[in-house]
């Protein structure tokens, strides 16, 4: 080994003893370095004199000494995979210190930023896992502990996201007051509960919309649109979509709906206590507005109306009816975007309604004719 100095403060040192690992395998290799500040570069030797490797002091960069063995270094990325050296002489690791104070920064190289991108794209796929399959999931487990004064509150507060949304689309007054129609619609859908308790009281209101449409939000709200109504041959179709929004309620559909539209944050604010879930149910309610249910969601809406209807003397062919009715229909597109696209009627669907029909039993009327004239004239100014 041999020291020199180089100028008034730089010092430089030759054949100095090393192991040298060349980052492919575990083999080691005795080998001697040297290092010229003036040429600002570390040389690697083999054990007859040979050159090995040449390392520009500012590519130098400090490895972690896993071993105790003394200082290790590579050249370029703090990657496992590269070439290194380990000294162990201390004047040695001192001169290489003093001469490279940016041993220990970090070096982003490709190999580094290919791995990025695998772990990148690996938390991308946790992420998707989460929303699309995780979070809908746990929505249908999870719904169950939300009680139902908390599902109340998440209920108006999506009502209120709602509200937003027609008042925007909407010039004038988009909610229909009639109070003589209000009324009317109220003793319709209280006939339909019977037998029935729900843990909160059911509210329905009418917008002033011509789509054919209807749903219902967390905590009892039910939303008609005036166009439904308007395509309604007979008040007992509409009775019939009630019953099956009803169904909806009793079953939590609702709020299960709204813990997948405000995703993974609001499913966890919301099973834990904060009953708006903050800003997350920004989206629900426009979701809301369009959500598709599962067929056996359906199908369980279907029989909860088929019930309904009868315990309240209704004949269920009137949701067959209905259902035939929109098929008839489903070339305009403003039933398109309506109760069709989230509650796809069938043939199926209007066959099973009609073997409900009990043949030797009179059914009667959801509501006198008075009454079914004033819910058509609920939304007039």
């Amino acid at each position: 080994m041999h020291w020199m100095s180089v100028g008034h403060s730089k010092v430089a040192f030759t054949w100095v003893d090393a192991r040298y690992f060349d980052g492919l395998s575990a083999q080691r290799r005795q080998v001697f370095v040297s290092l010229d500040v003036e040429s600002w570069r570390l040389t690697i030797h083999d054990s007859s004199g040979a050159e090995l490797d040449i390392w520009p002091l500012e590519t130098l960069r400090q490895l972690r000494d896993d071993a105790g063995g003394g200082l290790v270094l590579c050249s370029g990325a703090v990657d496992p995979g590269e070439a290194r050296i380990v000294l162990s002489n201390a004047r040695a690791i001192s001169e290489i210190k003093a001469a490279c104070p940016n041993l220990t920064k970090t070096t982003v190289t490709g190999r580094t930023w290919g791995k990025i991108g695998v772990w990148i794209g690996a938390s991308v796929a946790a992420v998707a896992l989460m929303i699309f399959v995780i979070v809908p999931a746990l929505a249908e487990q999870l719904a169950v502990l939300i009680p139902p004064e908390r599902e109340a509150k998440v209920g108006s507060a999506v009502l209120r996201q709602i509200e937003r949304v027609f008042s925007e689309q909407e010039a004038g007054d988009w909610h229909c007051t009639n109070s003589e129609g209000q009324m009317a619609l109220e003793q319709m859908v209280q006939a339909l509960q019977q037998g029935q308790e729900f843990p909160y009281p059911i509210q329905v209101g009418v917008v002033d919309n011509e789509m054919v449409n209807a749903f219902a939000l967390p905590g009892g709200h039910i939303i008609v649109m005036r166009g439904l109504i308007e395509i309604a041959e007979a008040p007992e179709h509409l009775a019939a979509v009630l019953a099956h929004e009803l169904g909806h309620v009793a079953q939590r559909d609702p709020i299960v709906q709204a813990l997948r539209a405000a995703g993974t944050a609001g499913l966890l604010s919301l099973v834990l206590g904060d009953a708006t879930g903050g800003t997350v149910l920004a989206l629900a309610g426009e979701t809301l507005i369009a959500a598709k249910n599962s067929r056996a969601v359906e199908a369980r809406a279907d029989d909860f109306a088929l019930a309904q209807l009868a315990k309240a003397g209704v004949s269920p062919e009137a949701l067959a009816e209905f259902f035939e009715l929109l098929l008839e229909e489903m070339g305009d597109p403003v039933f398109g975007m309506g109760w069709i696209s989230s509650h796809p009627p069938s043939a199926e669907r209007a066959a099973h309604a009609r073997e409900a029909v009990q043949t030797a039993r009179s059914y009667q009327k959801s509501v006198s004719s008075q009454e079914w004239q004033a819910i058509q004239q609920i939304c007039a100014k």
